[in-house]
Protein backbone atom coordinates (compact mmCIF):
# COMPACT_ATOMS: atom_id res chain seq x y z
CA UNK A 1 0.00 0.00 0.00
CA UNK A 2 2.92 2.36 0.50
CA UNK A 3 3.55 2.16 -3.21
CA UNK A 4 0.11 3.70 -3.64
CA UNK A 5 0.89 6.22 -0.91
CA UNK A 6 3.46 7.97 -3.07
CA UNK A 7 1.81 7.15 -6.36
CA UNK A 8 -1.41 8.80 -5.28
CA UNK A 9 0.56 12.01 -4.71
CA UNK A 10 0.99 11.94 -8.49
CA UNK A 11 -2.17 10.17 -9.54
CA UNK A 12 -4.54 13.12 -9.29
CA UNK A 13 -2.15 15.12 -11.40
CA UNK A 14 -1.98 12.27 -13.85
CA UNK A 15 -5.73 12.32 -14.22
CA UNK A 16 -5.77 16.09 -14.58
CA UNK A 17 -2.99 15.74 -17.10
CA UNK A 18 -5.69 15.22 -19.65
CA UNK A 19 -7.21 18.60 -18.85
CA UNK A 20 -5.11 20.22 -21.46
CA UNK A 21 -5.74 19.84 -25.08
CA UNK A 22 -2.48 19.36 -27.00
CA UNK A 23 -0.50 19.84 -23.81
CA UNK A 24 -1.97 23.13 -22.50
CA UNK A 25 -2.56 21.63 -19.07
CA UNK A 26 -0.54 18.46 -19.09
CA UNK A 27 -1.40 16.87 -15.81
CA UNK A 28 -0.10 17.27 -12.37
CA UNK A 29 -0.69 17.19 -8.77
CA UNK A 30 -2.46 19.94 -6.98
CA UNK A 31 -2.96 19.66 -3.30
CA UNK A 32 -4.06 22.19 -0.70
CA UNK A 33 -5.95 22.30 2.58
CA UNK A 34 -8.66 24.51 1.07
CA UNK A 35 -7.80 24.89 -2.57
CA UNK A 36 -5.89 23.04 -5.28
CA UNK A 37 -4.10 25.33 -7.69
CA UNK A 38 -2.72 24.08 -11.00
CA UNK A 39 -0.10 26.38 -12.52
CA UNK A 40 1.24 26.26 -16.06
CA UNK A 41 3.48 29.23 -16.74
CA UNK A 42 1.33 32.33 -16.25
CA UNK A 43 -1.91 30.35 -16.26
CA UNK A 44 -3.63 29.02 -13.14
CA UNK A 45 -6.77 26.98 -12.46
CA UNK A 46 -8.06 26.26 -8.97
CA UNK A 47 -10.48 23.81 -7.39
CA UNK A 48 -11.80 23.75 -3.80
CA UNK A 49 -10.80 20.65 -1.85
CA UNK A 50 -14.35 20.55 -0.46
CA UNK A 51 -15.57 19.84 -3.99
CA UNK A 52 -13.38 16.75 -4.13
CA UNK A 53 -14.65 15.47 -0.77
CA UNK A 54 -18.26 15.96 -1.82
CA UNK A 55 -17.59 14.15 -5.09
CA UNK A 56 -15.82 11.28 -3.30
CA UNK A 57 -18.68 10.84 -0.83
CA UNK A 58 -21.75 11.58 -2.96
CA UNK A 59 -20.55 11.41 -6.60
CA UNK A 60 -22.05 14.88 -7.04
CA UNK A 61 -19.70 17.19 -8.93
CA UNK A 62 -19.67 20.94 -8.48
CA UNK A 63 -19.68 23.23 -11.50
CA UNK A 64 -15.91 23.75 -11.11
CA UNK A 65 -15.23 20.04 -10.87
CA UNK A 66 -17.50 19.29 -13.82
CA UNK A 67 -15.36 21.72 -15.82
CA UNK A 68 -12.25 19.70 -15.01
CA UNK A 69 -13.94 16.33 -15.53
CA UNK A 70 -15.26 17.50 -18.87
CA UNK A 71 -11.74 17.26 -20.30
CA UNK A 72 -11.46 13.58 -19.29
CA UNK A 73 -12.67 10.47 -21.05
CA UNK A 74 -15.14 8.25 -19.20
CA UNK A 75 -12.28 5.88 -18.36
CA UNK A 76 -10.19 8.71 -16.93
CA UNK A 77 -13.15 9.97 -14.93
CA UNK A 78 -13.52 6.51 -13.42
CA UNK A 79 -9.86 6.58 -12.42
CA UNK A 80 -10.37 9.92 -10.67
CA UNK A 81 -13.46 8.62 -8.89
CA UNK A 82 -11.71 5.44 -7.81
CA UNK A 83 -8.60 7.31 -6.65
CA UNK A 84 -10.69 9.66 -4.51
CA UNK A 85 -12.41 6.73 -2.80
CA UNK A 86 -9.22 4.90 -1.81
CA UNK A 87 -8.29 5.34 1.85
CA UNK A 88 -5.41 3.44 3.43
CA UNK A 89 -5.17 2.28 7.00
CA UNK A 90 -1.46 2.54 7.77
CA UNK A 91 0.75 1.89 10.77
CA UNK A 92 1.60 5.44 11.85
CA UNK A 93 4.80 4.49 13.68
CA UNK A 94 6.08 2.53 10.69
CA UNK A 95 5.06 5.33 8.32
CA UNK A 96 6.88 7.90 10.44
CA UNK A 97 10.05 5.80 10.43
CA UNK A 98 9.73 5.21 6.71
CA UNK A 99 9.57 8.92 5.90
CA UNK A 100 12.74 9.42 7.94
CA UNK A 101 14.73 6.89 5.93
CA UNK A 102 17.09 8.10 3.22
CA UNK A 103 14.75 6.72 0.57
CA UNK A 104 11.70 8.38 2.12
CA UNK A 105 13.42 11.75 2.29
CA UNK A 106 14.61 11.47 -1.30
CA UNK A 107 11.13 10.75 -2.60
CA UNK A 108 9.59 13.58 -0.58
CA UNK A 109 12.30 15.85 -1.89
CA UNK A 110 11.52 14.85 -5.46
CA UNK A 111 7.79 15.38 -4.99
CA UNK A 112 8.35 18.77 -3.36
CA UNK A 113 9.94 20.04 -6.58
CA UNK A 114 6.49 20.16 -8.14
CA UNK A 115 5.17 22.15 -5.19
CA UNK A 116 5.44 25.83 -6.05
CA UNK A 117 6.00 27.25 -2.56
CA UNK A 118 7.66 30.56 -1.82
CA UNK A 119 9.37 29.17 1.26
CA UNK A 120 11.59 26.08 1.58
CA UNK A 121 9.18 24.04 3.65
CA UNK A 122 7.83 21.88 0.84
CA UNK A 123 9.33 18.63 2.10
CA UNK A 124 8.16 19.13 5.66
CA UNK A 125 4.70 20.18 4.44
CA UNK A 126 4.34 16.98 2.40
CA UNK A 127 5.57 14.88 5.30
CA UNK A 128 3.15 16.54 7.69
CA UNK A 129 0.22 16.05 5.32
CA UNK A 130 1.03 12.35 4.89
CA UNK A 131 1.22 11.71 8.65
CA UNK A 132 -1.81 13.80 9.59
CA UNK A 133 -3.82 12.39 6.70
CA UNK A 134 -2.98 8.86 7.82
CA UNK A 135 -4.13 9.72 11.35
CA UNK A 136 -7.57 10.80 10.14
CA UNK A 137 -10.48 8.49 10.98
CA UNK A 138 -10.83 7.44 7.33
CA UNK A 139 -7.12 6.80 6.84
CA UNK A 140 -4.80 8.24 4.22
CA UNK A 141 -6.40 9.17 0.93
CA UNK A 142 -6.22 12.02 -1.54
CA UNK A 143 -8.85 14.09 0.25
CA UNK A 144 -7.50 13.51 3.77
CA UNK A 145 -4.02 14.35 2.49
CA UNK A 146 -5.23 17.58 0.92
CA UNK A 147 -7.16 18.58 4.02
CA UNK A 148 -4.09 17.93 6.17
CA UNK A 149 -1.72 19.92 3.98
CA UNK A 150 -0.50 22.89 6.08
CA UNK A 151 -1.45 25.69 3.70
CA UNK A 152 -4.66 27.23 2.43
CA UNK A 153 -3.43 26.89 -1.14
CA UNK A 154 -1.13 24.31 -2.64
CA UNK A 155 0.22 25.45 -5.97
CA UNK A 156 1.58 22.80 -8.32
CA UNK A 157 3.94 23.44 -11.19
CA UNK A 158 2.51 21.27 -13.96
CA UNK A 159 5.64 20.83 -16.11
CA UNK A 160 7.61 19.62 -13.09
CA UNK A 161 4.80 17.37 -11.92
CA UNK A 162 4.47 15.93 -15.42
CA UNK A 163 8.15 15.04 -15.36
CA UNK A 164 7.69 13.23 -12.05
CA UNK A 165 4.66 11.48 -13.49
CA UNK A 166 6.70 10.26 -16.43
CA UNK A 167 9.49 9.03 -14.16
CA UNK A 168 6.95 7.09 -12.12
CA UNK A 169 5.75 5.35 -15.31
CA UNK A 170 2.13 6.21 -14.55
CA UNK A 171 1.21 8.04 -17.71
CA UNK A 172 1.72 5.58 -20.54
CA UNK A 173 2.21 1.95 -21.44
CA UNK A 174 5.59 0.69 -22.47
CA UNK A 175 6.19 -0.94 -25.83
CA UNK A 176 9.07 -2.99 -24.43
CA UNK A 177 8.42 -6.58 -23.30
CA UNK A 178 7.33 -6.68 -19.63
CA UNK A 179 9.82 -7.96 -17.11
CA UNK A 180 10.15 -8.23 -13.37
CA UNK A 181 12.51 -5.41 -12.42
CA UNK A 182 10.47 -4.35 -9.41
CA UNK A 183 13.37 -4.47 -6.98
CA UNK A 184 15.08 -1.66 -8.90
CA UNK A 185 12.09 0.66 -8.41
CA UNK A 186 12.46 3.14 -5.51
CA UNK A 187 8.70 3.06 -4.93
CA UNK A 188 8.69 -0.74 -4.70
CA UNK A 189 11.67 -0.65 -2.33
CA UNK A 190 9.81 1.89 -0.23
CA UNK A 191 6.73 -0.30 -0.03
CA UNK A 192 8.70 -3.36 1.03
CA UNK A 193 10.51 -1.21 3.60
CA UNK A 194 7.17 -0.07 5.00
CA UNK A 195 5.93 -3.66 5.20
CA UNK A 196 9.10 -4.66 7.03
CA UNK A 197 8.80 -1.80 9.53
CA UNK A 198 5.07 -2.35 10.08
CA UNK A 199 5.32 -6.11 10.72
CA UNK A 200 8.75 -6.44 12.35
CA UNK A 201 8.68 -8.97 15.18
CA UNK A 202 4.89 -9.41 14.92
CA UNK A 203 2.83 -12.55 14.52
CA UNK A 204 -0.23 -12.80 12.28
CA UNK A 205 -2.88 -15.46 11.98
CA UNK A 206 -2.92 -14.99 8.23
CA UNK A 207 -0.59 -13.41 5.64
CA UNK A 208 -1.39 -12.83 1.99
CA UNK A 209 1.28 -12.49 -0.68
CA UNK A 210 0.12 -11.68 -4.18
CA UNK A 211 0.13 -9.33 -7.15
CA UNK A 212 -2.02 -6.30 -7.99
CA UNK A 213 -5.29 -8.25 -7.66
CA UNK A 214 -4.44 -9.16 -4.07
CA UNK A 215 -3.16 -5.64 -3.43
CA UNK A 216 -6.59 -4.29 -4.42
CA UNK A 217 -8.08 -5.89 -1.31
CA UNK A 218 -6.08 -3.73 1.08
CA UNK A 219 -6.17 -4.85 4.71
CA UNK A 220 -9.77 -6.11 4.61
CA UNK A 221 -9.23 -9.71 5.66
CA UNK A 222 -9.84 -9.09 9.34
CA UNK A 223 -7.90 -8.43 12.48
CA UNK A 224 -4.70 -10.41 12.83
CA UNK A 225 -4.03 -10.56 9.10
CA UNK A 226 -1.71 -8.60 6.83
CA UNK A 227 -1.91 -8.15 3.08
CA UNK A 228 1.56 -8.03 1.49
CA UNK A 229 0.19 -7.79 -2.05
CA UNK A 230 2.32 -5.78 -4.49
CA UNK A 231 1.63 -4.61 -8.01
CA UNK A 232 3.54 -6.57 -10.64
CA UNK A 233 4.67 -9.32 -8.26
CA UNK A 234 6.05 -12.55 -9.74
CA UNK A 235 7.90 -15.48 -8.20
CA UNK A 236 11.15 -13.55 -8.67
CA UNK A 237 10.11 -10.43 -6.78
CA UNK A 238 8.22 -12.52 -4.21
CA UNK A 239 11.51 -14.04 -3.10
CA UNK A 240 13.07 -10.56 -2.97
CA UNK A 241 10.11 -9.32 -0.91
CA UNK A 242 10.24 -12.23 1.53
CA UNK A 243 13.94 -12.04 2.33
CA UNK A 244 13.86 -8.83 4.45
CA UNK A 245 10.57 -9.91 6.05
CA UNK A 246 12.17 -13.15 7.23
CA UNK A 247 15.09 -11.20 8.65
CA UNK A 248 12.66 -8.93 10.52
CA UNK A 249 11.32 -12.00 12.36
CA UNK A 250 7.81 -11.76 10.95
CA UNK A 251 5.63 -14.74 11.90
CA UNK A 252 2.60 -16.01 9.96
CA UNK A 253 0.51 -18.94 11.14
CA UNK A 254 -1.16 -19.34 7.74
CA UNK A 255 0.14 -17.98 4.46
CA UNK A 256 -1.63 -17.60 1.14
CA UNK A 257 0.47 -17.10 -2.01
CA UNK A 258 -1.43 -15.81 -5.03
CA UNK A 259 0.92 -15.27 -7.96
CA UNK A 260 1.41 -16.57 -11.49
CA UNK A 261 -0.37 -14.15 -13.78
CA UNK A 262 2.63 -11.85 -14.00
CA UNK A 263 4.99 -14.81 -14.33
CA UNK A 264 3.07 -15.80 -17.45
CA UNK A 265 3.05 -12.18 -18.64
CA UNK A 266 6.81 -11.76 -18.07
CA UNK A 267 7.44 -15.02 -19.90
CA UNK A 268 9.38 -16.71 -17.09
CA UNK A 269 10.82 -20.07 -18.03
CA UNK A 270 9.38 -23.14 -16.33
CA UNK A 271 12.65 -23.75 -14.52
CA UNK A 272 12.91 -20.19 -13.19
CA UNK A 273 9.29 -20.06 -12.05
CA UNK A 274 9.44 -23.42 -10.28
CA UNK A 275 12.79 -22.58 -8.66
CA UNK A 276 11.60 -19.25 -7.28
CA UNK A 277 8.21 -20.51 -6.12
CA UNK A 278 9.91 -23.33 -4.22
CA UNK A 279 12.34 -20.84 -2.70
CA UNK A 280 9.43 -18.60 -1.68
CA UNK A 281 7.69 -21.52 0.02
CA UNK A 282 10.92 -22.38 1.86
CA UNK A 283 11.22 -18.79 3.08
CA UNK A 284 7.61 -18.75 4.24
CA UNK A 285 8.19 -21.92 6.24
CA UNK A 286 10.99 -20.18 8.15
CA UNK A 287 8.37 -17.65 9.33
CA UNK A 288 6.69 -20.31 11.42
CA UNK A 289 3.90 -20.93 8.94
CA UNK A 290 1.99 -24.10 9.66
CA UNK A 291 -0.19 -24.06 6.55
CA UNK A 292 0.60 -22.67 3.08
CA UNK A 293 -2.06 -22.28 0.41
CA UNK A 294 -1.45 -21.47 -3.25
CA UNK A 295 -4.05 -19.59 -5.30
CA UNK A 296 -3.95 -20.36 -9.04
CA UNK A 297 -2.87 -17.56 -11.36
CA UNK A 298 -5.78 -15.31 -12.32
CA UNK A 299 -7.10 -15.57 -15.84
CA UNK A 300 -8.07 -12.50 -17.89
CA UNK A 301 -10.76 -11.99 -20.47
CA UNK A 302 -10.11 -13.16 -24.02
CA UNK A 303 -9.73 -9.56 -25.24
CA UNK A 304 -7.18 -8.71 -22.52
CA UNK A 305 -5.22 -11.90 -23.18
CA UNK A 306 -4.73 -10.83 -26.79
CA UNK A 307 -3.15 -7.51 -25.75
CA UNK A 308 0.49 -8.07 -24.66
CA UNK A 309 0.53 -4.70 -22.86
CA UNK A 310 -2.29 -5.83 -20.57
CA UNK A 311 -2.05 -9.54 -19.84
CA UNK A 312 -0.56 -12.89 -20.78
CA UNK A 313 -2.19 -15.25 -23.27
CA UNK A 314 -4.67 -17.53 -21.55
CA UNK A 315 -2.69 -20.60 -22.63
CA UNK A 316 0.37 -19.32 -20.78
CA UNK A 317 -1.64 -18.70 -17.62
CA UNK A 318 -3.03 -22.22 -17.86
CA UNK A 319 0.52 -23.57 -18.21
CA UNK A 320 1.66 -21.61 -15.15
CA UNK A 321 -1.24 -23.08 -13.19
CA UNK A 322 -0.10 -26.57 -14.14
CA UNK A 323 3.34 -25.70 -12.75
CA UNK A 324 1.72 -24.41 -9.54
CA UNK A 325 -0.03 -27.76 -9.13
CA UNK A 326 3.29 -29.50 -9.71
CA UNK A 327 5.11 -27.42 -7.08
CA UNK A 328 2.28 -27.87 -4.59
CA UNK A 329 2.55 -31.63 -4.94
CA UNK A 330 6.31 -31.77 -4.46
CA UNK A 331 6.34 -29.23 -1.60
CA UNK A 332 3.37 -30.64 0.28
CA UNK A 333 1.19 -27.52 0.15
CA UNK A 334 -2.39 -27.05 -1.02
CA UNK A 335 -3.82 -25.34 -4.07
CA UNK A 336 -7.14 -23.64 -3.35
CA UNK A 337 -9.02 -23.09 -6.60
CA UNK A 338 -12.62 -23.75 -5.62
CA UNK A 339 -13.27 -20.37 -4.01
CA UNK A 340 -12.22 -18.33 -7.07
CA UNK A 341 -13.91 -20.62 -9.62
CA UNK A 342 -17.01 -18.32 -9.79
CA UNK A 343 -14.75 -15.66 -11.36
CA UNK A 344 -14.42 -17.70 -14.53
CA UNK A 345 -16.27 -19.29 -17.36
CA UNK A 346 -14.07 -22.10 -18.70
CA UNK A 347 -10.83 -20.45 -17.53
CA UNK A 348 -11.81 -17.05 -18.90
CA UNK A 349 -12.51 -14.10 -16.60
CA UNK A 350 -16.16 -13.06 -16.72
CA UNK A 351 -16.73 -9.66 -18.30
CA UNK A 352 -19.07 -8.55 -15.50
CA UNK A 353 -16.39 -9.10 -12.83
CA UNK A 354 -13.57 -6.98 -14.24
CA UNK A 355 -12.69 -3.33 -14.69
CA UNK A 356 -10.21 -3.70 -17.53
CA UNK A 357 -10.22 -7.33 -18.54
CA UNK A 358 -7.35 -8.15 -16.20
CA UNK A 359 -8.23 -6.76 -12.75
CA UNK A 360 -11.33 -7.42 -10.66
CA UNK A 361 -14.14 -4.96 -10.01
CA UNK A 362 -15.95 -4.71 -6.66
CA UNK A 363 -18.05 -7.83 -7.29
CA UNK A 364 -15.01 -9.81 -8.41
CA UNK A 365 -12.99 -8.68 -5.42
CA UNK A 366 -15.78 -9.73 -3.10
CA UNK A 367 -15.68 -13.25 -4.53
CA UNK A 368 -11.91 -13.36 -4.08
CA UNK A 369 -12.14 -11.93 -0.56
CA UNK A 370 -14.70 -14.52 0.50
CA UNK A 371 -12.49 -17.28 -0.88
CA UNK A 372 -9.55 -16.02 1.17
CA UNK A 373 -11.64 -15.63 4.33
CA UNK A 374 -12.79 -19.23 3.95
CA UNK A 375 -9.19 -20.40 3.62
CA UNK A 376 -8.02 -18.41 6.63
CA UNK A 377 -10.94 -19.64 8.72
CA UNK A 378 -10.16 -23.31 8.18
Amino acid sequence: MINYLFRFLLLLSGCFAFLAVDGFLNGSRSLASEEIVVRYGLFEESLPVADLRKYAETQQASADLRFFLGFLSSEQQQKVKKALQVNMSLDIAALDKLLDTTMGRLILSGLSQANARRDKAGIQALRSAVILGAKSKEGLGIVSFLEAYPSKRLVIDLPKASKLLSLANLSSKSDTPPQDNLSSSPLWQLQVKYQTLATQGKQYSGCLFGDSISAQLGNTLGEGTFNFGLNGLSAISLVEQLQPLVTSKLKCQKTVIAIGGNDAWYGLSDELFVKNLKQAIALVKTMGTKEIFLIPAFYSTVAASLDPTVSAPLAKVEHINALIEQVALTEGVRVEAEGIAPLYDKNVLKDNLTTDGDHLNADGLNIYRQALLKILAK
